[in-house]
């Protein structure tokens, strides 16, 4: 995002010449709508290097995706969420944009939550913003990620009804990382841990 203007261009760094190239697509339709604060991951699955794309606020597109959402904001015209769902095949060239098939619970439209690979082909998504007709709403969801070839699985983690589990508090411009952790029977653990940003009323977390 450039001053409120949003793009959709892709660009990729040569380590080797540092230099930076426009990766071009050759798929017109299945392009991403021109956005920000998505979620951004890679992953390699079958030797194949992919780059996943989640949700997202900016400019409503003109061509929509028929499974994908688009919630408008009710304060600024021609803006909305969406819940759009993108794999860019970096391995080949021309780039490829893929709409996946998704199964499982497809978020809502949203944006600035957080997006973290775990191994075996999996990620977690935490946190963010949604939205409806009274405006904003900060969200403590947590989503699983499975990948497989061209489909991408979600499943909504449900919120303990014990309250003595410390559960996040709906935010935004957070900060979160996985934390691997070795148990006494030598098996990697991992953790996502949560920290800062501003809840429903932008209050400053801890």
């Amino acid at each position: 995002k450039f001053d409120d203007c949003y793009h959709n261009n892709l660009y990729e760094l040569n380590t080797i010449t540092n230099k930076w190239g426009e990766i071009v697509n050759s798929t017109p339709d299945n392009v991403p709508m021109r956005k920000s604060n998505c979620g951004m991951i890679s992953f390699n699955i079958n030797g194949e290097d992919r780059l996943l794309l989640v949700g997202g606020y900016g400019s409503i597109p003109v061509t929509t995706h028929s499974h994908s959402q688009y919630a408008p904001d009710p304060d600024i015209p021609n803006r909305c969420y969406t819940n759009e769902i993108h794999l860019m095949c970096v391995s080949s060239s021309p780039g490829q944009w893929i709409v996946p098939v998704i199964t499982g619970t497809r978020p809502p439209p949203c944006g600035f939550f957080t997006l973290h690979t775990l191994p075996g082909n999996r990620s977690v998504m935490f946190g963010g913003v949604t939205i409806d007709e009274t405006g904003e709403h900060r969200v403590d969801d947590v989503f699983l990620l499975t990948y497989s070839q061209d489909t991408i699985d979600f499943q909504k983690v449900v919120k303990p009804g014990d309250t003595r589990v410390k559960w996040p508090n709906g935010r935004r411009y957070h900060a979160s990382s996985i934390i691997k952790t070795i148990s006494s029977n030598k098996q990697d653990t991992f953790h996502l841990l949560v920290l800062g940003g501003r809840d429903e009323n932008m209050k400053l977390l801890t």
